[in-house]
């Protein structure tokens, strides 16, 4: 017979679970006999036992209260009728319940008959002595000692009988007792024994198991320390242990080469990986479509260790080749282009594959089921390609080419990394085709936006220095025939002229916005800036601002302004920036309004507010204010002149001198324009010119 350290470890186990299980159902069979015989004699004791020997008990007392009574009454005389019938009805209770108790089912039916007669008797004596002393009441023939000495004869036979019952319930509560305590040691001394068998029997189990585990396991051990250790060839022993241990083995040396192939495939789908960034690299890194395609082409061909790529692009239309691409070995020759009905099948093979979202892979076109596909043979005879997979080229519903990668010699098995790879490099491809061509069109479109933004500028410059030319000449003539030169003119000849002057001067502002904001976008904002109090800027625009403002009748304030506030700016261009806010002020409040000029200083800035309480701006047209020719729709539904050109102009001139140009209107209250500028704070204040001191002035 083998030895159980040889058997294999889970028949050593299960010779371990047999002999447990041997073990098991003797330990808890005797347990719960134990348990059982335990639970009947506690039973007995608290059910019938102990509340028998207290009813017992009771009972006597009452016995011996009742006697206690009647001995007073036949020497005292004192009538104690009452407290008789109570103990009587007292004890006739108790007994009742004692029979009660004693006739419960956890006693047995010798006992159940003992102490059934025993309380019978009990029951009988106590009635004996309660109808002793109840005749003796009602009789008076018999001397008091003769009474008593019947009463006290059967209260003795009483009692005799109480003890004896309460003798026997003792007795049968100490056996039951007794029955406990030693099924307990019983049962301690059994699971001991039994413990100890067990302890022996899992320590002999264990050395077999040991001895048969311990070598092979730390064999194994070995080789996975060595595998961790970088050894990833260390295969374990299989030859040694247990049946168990050996399968472990073998599983383990399988696991060894399933992984080393997996080791194997990840580094060749790393590979693919950096193959692919290397591909989005060159294409990003090229401007040219036709140079990007090549590269690409050489670089999957030498990568993927294809024979041949071929790369087709289509055009706008999708519907016709537009470009064709190659690389091959080189001892293979070029190929020709494609025969004229294959190439009418390339914007078809495209939507196909980007319809159902797939590629073609043929590990051999010579395969017999291959050989029945009429368009594989004819790529075949004009390839010479053995195997291929063929990938779309295209970005969203746009198809732009199909990429295929062809071995010539031999059948080829394509790996799912080697077409995922050949997918995202056509997927970058197809991006940078897309982003070369958009490149094309853009600079296409921005090199004609930018001639048509210069002839548009020299056309405005053009057109602006030709208008001048004719409008002085008009200008000057207007002024001699005003002056008189060529005769006196009647009334209505000179109301004509100055409708014919104001219109010049129109034009004249007109021509000038013009040739400003040319000569600001063409060459930016040219500047001779300077250190200038604010306080001159301000009084030098209201004191030109003063003859409109009294013309049409609005009211300029000018606001008092501190003296030490100084900017660094043009001061030309700045007082034109006003002149216009300060212009556009009166301009467009009616007679009797208010324009108002202030300022304020703001941390490191200054702001120079020109306030009115004009028509204001519909907030439908603030978005548009500061466009080119724009005028609000209600200063045209009012005939208001104006060009629509000063807050562009001013706008110009504030942020070419870093500042800013804010405003809030409301329709029918007003408007207040803000120019903020930065301050000079290292220079101290300039001296003001003469005549230009700073104050409030109203007009």
């Amino acid at each position: 017979m083998t030895k159980p350290s040889l058997w294999s470890v889970s028949g050593q186990l299960r010779l371990l679970v047999v002999a447990m299980l041997c073990i098991v159902p003797v330990v808890a069979g005797s347990a719960l006999l134990t348990v059982r015989s335990n639970s009947r004699d506690t039973a007995r004791t608290s059910l019938a036992f102990s509340p028998a020997i207290d009813t017992t008990a009771s009972i006597r007392q009452r016995m011996t209260d009742a006697n206690a009574a009647w001995s007073r009454t036949t020497q005292t005389g004192v009538d104690e009728g009452a407290a008789l019938r109570a103990s009587m009805s007292e004890v006739e209770r108790l007994v009742s319940l004692q029979q009660q108790v004693l006739r419960r089912d956890v006693l047995t039916r010798k006992e159940r008959a003992t102490y059934a007669d025993l309380t019978s008797r009990q029951e009988t004596a106590a009635r004996a002595w309660f109808s002793w002393v109840a005749e003796r009441r009602s009789q008076d023939g018999l001397s008091p000692a003769a009474v008593l000495a019947g009463a006290d004869g059967r209260m003795a036979e009483f009692r005799s009988v109480s003890d004896e019952l309460e003798s026997e319930l003792v007795a049968g509560r100490m056996a039951a007792r007794a029955r406990i305590a030693g099924a307990f040691d019983r049962l301690l001394s059994m699971m001991a024994a039994l413990t100890l068998l067990s302890v022996v029997g899992a320590y002999l189990m264990w050395r077999s198991i040991d001895g048969s585990l311990s070598a092979p396991v730390a064999r194994l051990r070995q080789v996975v320390a060595r595998q961790r250790g970088g050894d990833n060839l260390a295969l374990a022993d299989a030859s040694g242990g247990a049946a168990e241990i050996r399968a472990l083995a073998d599983d383990f040396n399988e696991l060894t080469k399933t992984n080393r192939a997996l080791v194997e495939e990840q580094a060749q789908v790393l590979l693919m990986h950096q193959l692919a960034l290397e591909v989005a690299d060159m294409v990003r890194s090229v401007d040219d479509i036709e140079e990007a395609l090549r590269l690409v082409c050489a670089r999957l061909g030498t990568g993927m260790h294809a024979d041949r790529v071929l790369l087709y692009t289509l055009g706008d239309g999708q519907e016709a080749v537009e470009q064709r691409v190659q690389w091959h070995r080189d001892d293979l020759p070029p190929l020709p282009p494609l025969p004229p009905s294959l190439m009418t099948m390339v914007p078809e093979v495209n939507r196909e594959l980007r319809r159902d979202a797939s590629v073609f892979v043929i590990r051999d076109l010579l395969d017999s089921t291959v050989v029945r596909d009429e368009r594989a043979q004819a790529f075949h005879r004009a390839t010479g390609a053995r195997s291929m997979v063929m990938v779309p080229v295209g970005v969203g519903e746009r198809g732009l080419g199909v990429l295929a990668l062809m071995t010539v010699d031999i059948y080829r098995r394509w790996r799912r990394y080697e077409i995922q790879a050949a997918q995202q490099c056509a997927g970058y491809l197809a991006q940078a085709i897309a982003q070369l061509r958009l490149n094309e069109m853009q600079g296409e479109q921005m090199r004609r936006l930018t001639e048509l933004d210069r002839q548009k500028t020299d056309f405005m410059a053009t057109v602006s220095h030709e208008l001048r030319t004719p409008l002085t000449s008009i200008s000057g003539y207007l002024e001699l025939l005003e002056d008189g030169d060529y005769g006196d003119l009647s009334g209505v000849q000179q109301s004509a002229l100055r409708v014919i002057g104001r219109n010049a001067t129109r034009l004249r502002g007109l021509i000038e916005d013009l040739l400003v904001l040319n000569k600001i976008e063409a060459s930016g904002l040219e500047s001779d800036p300077e250190d200038v109090l604010v306080s001159e800027i301000v009084r030098g625009v209201s004191e030109m601002l003063e003859p409109v403002a009294a013309a049409g009748g609005v009211r300029l304030v000018v606001e008092q302004v501190d003296p030490c506030l100084q900017v660094h700016v043009d001061r030309i261009q700045l007082e034109r920036a006003l002149i216009n806010l300060g212009s556009n002020a009166v301009k467009f409040t009616p007679t009797g309004g208010v324009a108002t000029i202030s300022t304020r200083r703001e941390g490191d800035s200054v702001e120079i507010a020109v306030a009115d309480t004009g028509i204001g701006i519909p907030e439908k047209d603030q978005a548009k204010l500061f466009d080119r020719f724009f005028r609000a729709s209600n200063a045209n539904a009012q005939a208001i002149p104006g060009t629509g050109l000063g807050l562009a102009i001013v706008r110009a001139i504030v942020e070419g001198h870093g500042g800013e140009l804010g405003f809030e209107s409301t329709e029918g209250v007003g408007t207040t324009m803000t120019i903020c500028l930065p301050l000079v704070l290292s220079a101290a204040p300039r001296r003001s010119r003469p005549g230009n001191a700073s104050r409030a002035t109203t007009v």
